[in-house]
């Protein structure tokens, strides 16, 4: 981070060495230098907005957050997953599956931390504050100084990245990846630095271990991309074969992993790494390839993909706050104008390396056809359409000065309203989150010699316990006890002192102890029952 810092001030104090900047209707006219303090303001405010509070806002925690910070809590502490695999290339989490790289990015925090909501989502936090630079470099090295700062100011208010870097989903570490990818890869062809160029190759093959799309993503990105890359005498075709190589090694225990669980072969444990074999193979059941019905699904996934990223909502509003969308909902304009620059042949603006994000947007679009969509699944096509809104702002601002400043004023105003929004929301209400278990795991962890029923109204109720009770994973992986041990997600009943229960089918009995939530307490009868309250919960004692 102090590398980043010193790199923007030397590029804020320099002066541009551009001394024109080529305007919508393609004539020359001076590139005006943006003052330092505006970069400075503009990167404050995104770095605060994806920062700040993140422990209690969103004020709920997904059940798949603590599910790869328990991961990370086991591997640092014991070695191991909570499924007993030795530092695990992907983890086999609920039975399907669940992407590694996050959990791995944990632990550090978790060492200086603890086990908390602040430690699960601070990577993903970081990451989102270093995009910010990148993106910021990466625009000026292929444009200008007023594009790029243009692109920075968008991009810190974007509700998308915004909404991603305040939770630990692990899916979403994918796109900032191969963002920084194509900095790297930029910086390394423009400056002749090798270093910088076989680094960016390292990263992509970094980024398989973030998500499964990427195994689709990045052989049909690179290979075209290396292509057109010898084709324009940027490198040759040894280089291209070495990137090939970096991306394979690096990425190599997620190859023979999809090999293993692709052709049913058995898991691969070693010292240092363990290949796991699934019951269920995660990235099958994301994608529609395996499917019997593939070309009516996939035409079916493509339309829904196109409907999510038009209407800039999939539903869940833990991924995106109505009326705001994606990327605001006026924005479209902005985008389709920067696509036909980016596709038409005489561009209003040209941008060096533009085939790069036309080559990243039409893999992303190819993939919807085998992505069960949602806003997460389609993370990757996101920054791509960020870079044609950015040059449709940049196009309509040049050429109709007069509209800046209403256009500048109207994003102020919907980020204000939509920060308004995402912090006043109760993100208990959505499907996967729970608030307040903290205090009521803690409390009930300390119980002894007696058994604790917990209702399966919370939701991923055995995860929750796990991670709060820091429960060790030897004595899990010994007594837990589960519905069905081959099921894509598996339905944990109980371990140790902790019975999952729905309530519905209970009786009160002295000497147990019982969780509730507050809207089950008419279902009891609490007679002779002492009753400690939490903000959302009961626990019952008889």
């Amino acid at each position: 981070m102090k590398f980043i810092n010193k790199k923007l001030k030397n590029e804020v104090e320099k002066e541009n060495t551009k001394q024109e900047d080529v305007s919508p209707m393609g004539q020359n006219v001076p590139n005006r230098n943006v003052p330092n303090w505006t970069l400075i303001v503009i990167l404050l405010i995104g770095m605060l907005i994806r920062i700040v509070g993140i422990a209690d806002m969103p004020n709920a925690f997904n059940c798949d957050e603590a599910s790869a910070g328990y991961e990370a809590f086991s591997i640092l502490k014991y070695g191991i997953d909570r499924n007993g695999n030795k530092l695990p290339a992907f983890l086999v989490a609920w039975g399907g599956g669940q992407n590694a790289l996050l959990s791995y990015l944990m632990i550090p925090f978790i060492m200086i931390f603890g086990l908390n909501e602040l430690s699960v989502r601070l990577p993903m936090a970081i990451l989102g504050c270093v995009s910010l630079f990148i993106v910021y470099f990466l625009l000026k090295k292929i444009s200008n100084k007023k594009l790029a700062t243009i692109g920075l100011a968008f991009f810190a208010i974007c509700p998308w990245h915004i909404i991603k870097s305040r939770w630990g989903l692990e899916s979403n570490l994918f796109p900032d990846l191969i963002l920084i990818f194509t900095y790297l890869l930029v910086k390394g062809l423009e400056d002749k630095n090798r270093i910088s160029y076989y680094l960016a190759f390292a990263v992509a093959g970094i980024s398989a271990y973030s998500y499964g799309t990427s195994y689709y993503f990045l052989p049909v990105f690179l290979i075209p991309l290396l292509i057109i890359l010898i084709k324009k005498q940027k490198i040759n075709i040894k280089q291209a074969i070495i990137s090939i190589l970096i991306v394979g090694i690096v990425s190599l225990p997620v190859i023979l992993y999809v090999v293993i669980n692709t052709l049913d072969l058995p898991q691969i444990n070693l010292p240092f790494v363990t290949i796991p074999k699934l019951e269920v193979n995660r990235y099958k059941e994301l994608t529609s390839m395996f499917s019997g019905e593939f070309f009516s699904s996939s035409w079916e996934n493509f339309t829904d993909s196109i409907g999510i990223l038009i209407t800039q909502n999939d539903s869940l509003p833990w991924n995106n706050i109505e009326p705001f969308g994606t990327i605001y909902l006026f924005s479209t304009v902005f985008t389709i104008i920067g696509i036909v620059n980016g596709f038409k042949k005489k561009k209003w603006i040209d941008v060096k390396y533009n085939y790069i994000f036309n080559i990243w947007f039409i893999v992303s679009i190819i993939l919807t056809f085998i992505c069960n969509p949602n806003i997460n699944r389609l993370n990757i096509i996101m920054f791509p359409i960020i870079y044609y809104t950015v040059i449709g702002i940049y196009l309509v601002a040049n050429k109709y000065k007069k509209l800046a400043i209403g256009i500048l004023a109207l994003y102020i105003i919907s980020f204000g309203l939509f920060m308004y929004k995402y912090c006043t929301q109760d993100c208990n209400e959505f499907g996967n989150f729970e608030a307040d278990l903290e205090e009521v795991v803690q409390y009930i962890d300390k119980i002894e010699n007696k058994k604790i029923y917990v209702t399966d109204e919370i939701q991923a109720t055995y995860m929750q316990l796990l991670f709060y009770s820091q429960y060790d994973t030897r004595d899990y992986i010994k007594t837990m006890k589960c519905e069905d041990e081959h099921a894509a997600f598996k339905n944990v009943l109980s371990f140790g002192k902790y019975y999952i229960v729905d309530m519905d089918d209970i009786e009160l009995t002295d000497g147990n102890v019982y969780v509730i939530k507050k809207f089950e307490k008419e279902k009891l009868d609490l007679e002779n029952c002492e009753i400690k309250e939490f903000e959302r919960y009961f626990v019952i004692e008889k």
